[in-house]
């Protein structure tokens, strides 16, 4: 009889309380604690009765997870990231903006070394990543990621200091750099960016454009790409979360399929 999957998670806002709901019924998942906000313990009750709520790196580790999933913020990866690595969990992240920074990213990947784990980052909000990770064999061109929203959605973001969102009634483009650039300025929002950046040609050679756009009230992402393999050409409308009207339910049910598929015998 195979054994239930342990799972620790960080964080349980509109993605961490979607992802336990998609996994919370799987009978060979078993969820062990929950590392959040306390405000947030009524809520993990309501869903996962069972589950202990944990507040540091210690008590997370202490529960004896097989995989922790991050599903939380740029600063609790870099709380839990390494502790969890070093312990020899292997961890799967979202909040991958971080790995922008290389010293982030080499302090990961040495606590991963050390504890012989694993980071996994799952595709998230976008489609294609598979794509982009294997044309990287024949060789990338060049490959860009464009984001058009809604002003209103690039509210409370660095944006909202480029420009007067309030008087924006045609498509703006504010930003255009680097991957690793973006990321560094607009952190949460460019999660994306540098999951495509790590799967293909790196944070530099990486291109973002980033639109305030008023015929896009949705997110809407962009992947375009040149390669030895071929090219390719992504268009794609994200929808929300009920528990958080800024969350991707795309993003929470890419994190339920890495984790299913771990286990499963026919792996796609």
């Amino acid at each position: 009889m195979t054994q239930s999957l342990k799972i620790g998670q960080i964080g349980f806002g509109g993605i961490g309380s979607t992802v336990a709901e998609m996994l919370s019924e799987d009978n060979d998942i078993e969820y062990v604690a929950v590392a959040t906000r306390r405000h947030q313990n009524e809520a993990i009750k309501k869903c996962l009765p069972e589950t202990k709520f944990v507040e540091n790196p210690k008590a997370l580790i202490a529960t004896q997870p097989d995989l922790v999933i991050e599903c939380g913020s740029h600063s609790a990866l870099r709380s839990y990231g390494a502790p969890v690595l070093k312990a020899g969990i292997d961890l799967l992240a979202i909040s991958v903006g971080v790995l922008a920074d290389q010293n982030e990213r080499l302090l990961l990947i040495a606590a991963a070394e050390e504890g012989d784990s694993s980071i996994e980052i799952p595709a998230g909000a976008v489609g294609g990543i598979d794509v982009v990770s294997a044309a990287r064999h024949s060789g990338i061109k060049r490959i860009t990621y464009v984001t058009r929203k809604a002003p209103s959605l690039w509210a409370k973001t660095p944006a909202a200091e480029m420009l007067d969102l309030s008087k924006v009634t045609e498509p703006v483009m504010f930003f255009e750099g680097t991957a690793g650039e973006g990321a560094k300025i607009f952190e949460e929002k460019l999660n994306v960016a540098a999951t495509i950046a790590m799967a293909g040609i790196g944070f530099e050679r990486t291109t973002v454009e980033l639109w305030a756009d008023p015929k896009h009230p949705k997110s809407t992402h962009f992947i375009k790409m040149e390669a030895e393999s071929g090219t390719m050409n992504i268009e794609l409308t994200n929808t929300v979360t009920p528990a958080n009207k800024k969350s991707s339910l795309l993003t929470a049910a890419a994190i339920a399929q890495a984790v299913k598929r771990r286990s499963a015998r026919i792996k796609i």
